[in-house]
């Protein structure tokens, strides 16, 4: 239940303070860096001190801004929960309670010396608190339920067949906050031990009535991603107030990572779900083929590896196979689209080609066959006021032989 959405450039930080984290840096949706000190941020955009001189950088050229300091992952088979709140933050924790209409929750630890965040957590801004988040068998799990769940409060059980849960409203937590008053759907109440809801909760929480505009995603040093209306920075603290309303203070700078304004302003292919069109296999075509590939990968290759071109690696792009289609509803929202089309370099020297085809509303804005031997193709494309942007990758070997195309970085932004 996320009703996230992007408004206005909204936000006034005064200077940062040098000695509560090292230097800054900022880079911009077009690959420009700058290192030096993060001066404000206001509705027109960032200023940010280079030197002696003062940059101002209007709010839809920022990507991120990085702080200097680093995300600490959690040790090695730690055990956590997840919670998110109706705006897509995300906590983890290493433990919480629901006491009253208030969630209280125990983060993971950061950094050495740092002091973890201060929040007020209301239940009516979470969604869900997922337990045994550290699992990737549980987190599917938990995903598939999210699917298919209804209308109501969901009190969730992990058993060996997978998750069962009971349906109804979860009213309030009790003061020492173990014990859940849960109100099922035929309206009698009955108190329900949060420990026993071993898979987690899920609240159905009703839109409000208005929601401000997203801001920035803050990334934290304990590995907490805050979906932010309002950020505030100065020499005592950083405040974020997150789209859901609540408030999490850290005691200095050095708790945050960075601010990340991507979400909006940036949008990476491998990131959005495109609607897939390939040809179907020869009838006994399955039954000689034993390792058919994916059609298309994101930020990966069928043998796991980074995507490479020239030797160089892309952490984001796509790994496409030939004869497949991929178009993307990108809303008319996005004024350029980026990439770096090739053939991965694990080809090494063979003659393996394809052509490449990007449609901006059925109109072709790039058509050309790209080979291992030659260069990688840098692509910038306009795609103002675009609704469907496809992706076709061709080439006249059989399906699936092996004839690919990488489009690294592949992006639209604003």
């Amino acid at each position: 239940m996320r009703y996230t959405r992007r408004g206005s450039f909204v936000l006034f930080l005064g200077l940062l303070a040098t000695a509560a984290a090292p230097a800054a840096d900022l880079t911009t949706a077009g690959g420009k860096k700058y290192t030096g000190t993060l001066v404000a941020v206001d509705r027109d955009g960032v200023t940010f001190r280079v030197g002696t001189t003062d940059t101002k950088i209007t709010g839809k050229e920022v990507l991120v801004v990085d702080l200097g300091n680093k995300v600490v992952p959690p040790p090695k088979d730690a055990k956590y929960h997840e919670i998110e709140l109706t705006d897509g933050t995300t906590l983890r924790c290493a433990k919480f309670l629901v006491k009253g209409k208030k969630v209280e929750v125990e983060l993971l630890p950061g950094p050495s010396g740092v002091v973890p965040p201060a929040l007020d957590l209301p239940l009516a801004s979470v969604f869900y608190a997922v337990r045994g988040a550290d699992d990737e068998k549980n987190r599917a799990e938990w995903r598939k339920m999210l699917q298919t769940r209804g209308k109501r409060d969901l009190y969730v059980m992990r058993q060996a067949d997978g998750l069962n849960f009971v349906q109804g409203t979860l009213l309030e937590g009790s003061a020492d906050g173990t014990t859940l008053t849960f109100e099922k759907e035929d309206g009698t109440k009955e108190p329900l031990r949060l420990s026993r809801a071993t898979g987690g909760l899920v609240f159905s929480q009703p839109p409000p009535a208005t929601v401000p505009p997203t801001l920035c995603k803050v990334v934290d040093v304990f590995g907490n991603t805050l979906v932010a209306a309002a950020v505030e920075v100065t020499a005592a603290a950083v405040t974020v107030t997150t789209v859901a309303g609540v408030r999490v203070t850290y005691p200095t700078a050095t708790g945050v990572a960075k601010l990340d304004y991507a979400q909006g302003n940036i949008a990476y292919l491998s990131d959005l779900t495109p609607q897939v069109d390939v040809p179907e296999l020869p009838a006994d075509e399955g039954t000689k083929t034993l390792n058919v590939r994916a059609p298309f990968l994101a930020d990966k290759t069928p043998t796991n590896e980074a995507l490479k071109l020239d030797g160089i690696v892309y952490p984001k792009g796509l790994w496409v196979a030939a004869d497949t289609v991929l178009t993307y509803a990108i809303g008319g929202d996005y004024r350029e689209f980026r990439a770096v089309v090739g053939v991965h370099d694990q080809f090494g020297n063979s003659v393996t080609e394809a052509k490449v085809t990007v449609e901006a509303d059925g109109r072709v804005l790039f058509a050309e066959v790209v080979r291992r031997k030659n260069k990688p193709k840098v692509v910038s494309l306009d795609v103002k006021n675009v609704k469907t942007l496809r992706v076709l990758v061709e080439s006249d070997a059989p399906f699936f032989n092996g004839s690919q195309a990488v489009l690294a970085d592949a992006r639209v932004q604003k």
